[in-house]
């Protein structure tokens, strides 16, 4: 049994649940500590994982395996079909303004080779806004997105995965990145597993290339967190409330990450996050 459970971001494939745990755990302690203003101990907190299920070369004999798709731990974020560039870029042009990107052009940015050309001002704006490396892990981000959304296969494998490994008793769910639409549509698919809490950080919901690929409907949760860091590149579209308004304006929360916007580290270690998961199971803080 696990009260809280937590569901993954991205860029996860080469690491494993236990990992994740020894991450997650302390981090997610460190936010329940400092909402408490005390020493606690976090208890009946787990993973759900399918990050294998991206690995580049998955077992041929496995009947719910997501197949090949280059993805590797680094190297390829830039390796995108001309498909997957247009998708790509419809989402990133929501990060920034028509005059960013017309800044960025007149600024002639460079080092943008592997760019394709009608996109470099584009990518030059989000650098320019958000920070270095900015957009590459935007399209990291996409990409993996993407492939949820658009390919059957990969959503079913994970969607299966998901729901088959949910630990029974979970109370708060926390869906970080990728893992936030991962763990929505398990919600809505499954509405009798009786968690009280949905607790997003750094979430694409907001995304209308993630939004238009979704079924947007009220989820079967008293209540839903929404924590975002404003330089947050993936999480900058905006509060979920304007499509989903059972999130109250209380629980839009922005906080301040730091360097490390994006990290799911840094989010769940915010004393805001800890905040509203002792606020739905205050048992969750052992002795």
């Amino acid at each position: 049994m696990a009260l809280v459970v937590g569901v993954h971001g991205i860029g996860q494939q080469y690491r494993g649940r236990h990992q994740l745990l020894a991450a997650w755990g302390p981090a997610l302690a460190d936010g329940l500590e400092r909402a408490a203003g005390q020493r606690v101990t976090l208890s009946e907190f787990d993973i759900t994982f399918y990050g294998d299920l991206f690995l580049p070369d998955p077992p041929i004999a496995a009947d719910s395996v997501v197949p090949k798709s280059g993805d590797s731990d680094a190297g390829d974020e830039l390796d995108l079909s001309a498909e997957e560039w247009a998708d790509v870029a419809e989402a990133l042009a929501e990060l920034v303004t028509p005059a960013e990107v017309a800044a960025a052009a007149a600024a002639a940015p460079k080092g943008l080779g592997r760019i394709p050309r009608p996109f470099q001002a584009l990518i030059a704006a989000i650098d320019r806004r958000f920070g270095p490396a900015a957009a590459v892990l935007s399209i990291r981000e996409l990409k993996q997105v993407r492939r949820y959304l658009r390919e059957p296969a990969v959503r079913r494998a994970v969607d299966d995965r998901v729901r088959d490994e949910f630990p029974p008793g979970c109370r708060v769910l926390i869906g970080h990145s990728l893992g936030s639409v991962v763990a929505y549509e398990l919600l809505r698919q499954n509405p009798d597993l009786g968690v009280k809490l949905l607790i997003t950080v750094g979430s694409p919901l907001a995304l209308r290339m993630v939004r238009d690929r979704l079924r947007v409907e009220p989820l079967p949760v008293p209540a839903w967190v929404n924590v975002r860091d404003l330089r947050d590149p993936v999480a900058c579209a905006g509060e979920l409330r304007g499509w989903w308004p059972q999130i109250r304006e209380a629980d839009e929360i922005v906080v301040d990450n730091g360097a490390k916007a994006h990290a799911a580290e840094r989010y769940l270690s915010r004393r805001q996050t800890g905040v509203a998961l002792l606020r739905a199971v205050p048992q969750v803080v052992g002795e």
